[in-house]
């Protein structure tokens, strides 16, 4: 009897699983909203992240560092010029960049992309209600991923149990029932009711919120933390609102973007930067 271990294993696998996604996805769904004040203006990273994410903040952060000067971007090669940031979203930049020249920089987008200085200006907005929150979505995405995990291998188990019941004869029919309700079950839980939800984007507040920012500053110049001139800002502007890398950006377009490298090319190394990230 055998089968019966296997089969209470694989719903208690499952059921420990679905018991941390759906709180998650619970607390997600309910988490309390805090309005922001009416009074208060959006950040050059706020807007960037209600835009487009956090890759709009880490695109318009170093765009506003190599237009002020303190990242030079060429052939390639992404240097810091000036290692004091200047606020948390850059200090998480120099960290990942490192301080010496860093070639091959596209390799490192998404270790950028996920600093926690960009994650902290998504939960902010998140905390108001303007974004899905980052952090309790990503949260959700993890016990999602081993739910779907714990299924599979439920059923595996299930079916395991099934082939070690045959020779019973029609006591096999009990078996395969409870992998079938296993199955279903399964499936059943690890699908939330709200799928929109999966999604990090910016909600229909955010949206408003957004537009009432563009009403209110219509020529609205980025504020950095540099001196730019009226044509860098316009550049930056177009950074923030289309992500264009164009003109003095170009360069850095060119250091962030993954090239297309014919077929078998060898790997090549790719050494850490400060503080060995």
């Amino acid at each position: 009897m055998s089968w019966i271990v296997l089969l209470v294993a694989a719903y208690a696998l499952t059921a420990l699983c679905a018991v941390p996604f759906h709180r998650a996805h619970r607390a997600f769904l309910r988490a309390p909203v805090v309005p922001r004040p009416p009074e208060e203006e959006f950040t050059l990273h706020e807007v960037a992240h209600l835009r487009a994410g956090a890759r709009r903040v880490v695109h318009v952060a170093l765009a506003a560092m190599v237009l002020g000067g303190r990242l030079k971007a060429k052939d390639k090669v992404l240097t810091v010029t000036d290692p004091v940031p200047r606020d948390e979203v850059e200090a998480g930049l120099i960290k990942v960049i490192g301080l010496a020249p860093r070639r091959r920089m596209w390799r490192r987008m998404d270790r950028l992309y996920r600093i926690r200085a960009v994650a902290a200006v998504g939960d902010r907005l998140g905390d108001q209600g303007l974004v899905r929150h980052p952090t309790r979505l990503r949260t959700v995405h993890r016990a999602h991923r081993l739910l779907i995990g714990a299924v599979f291998l439920s059923v595996a188990t299930g079916l395991t149990a099934v082939g070690l019941a045959a020779p019973g004869g029609r006591i096999v029919s009990i078996p395969i029932a409870a992998t079938t309700v296993l199955l279903v079950a399964g499936v059943k839980s690890a699908t939330p009711d709200r799928d929109y939800f999966w999604s990090f984007r910016t909600t229909e507040a955010g949206q408003a919120a957004l537009t009432a920012h563009e009403t209110r500053h219509p020529r609205w110049i980025p504020p950095t933390h540099d001196e730019l001139s009226q044509e860098d800002a316009l550049l930056l502007s177009g950074v923030l609102t289309q992500g264009a890398l164009y003109g003095k950006l170009a360069p850095l377009s060119g250091a962030i973007t993954w090239p297309e490298s014919p077929r078998g090319e060898a790997p090549f190394e790719d050494p850490p930067g400060l503080g060995g990230l």
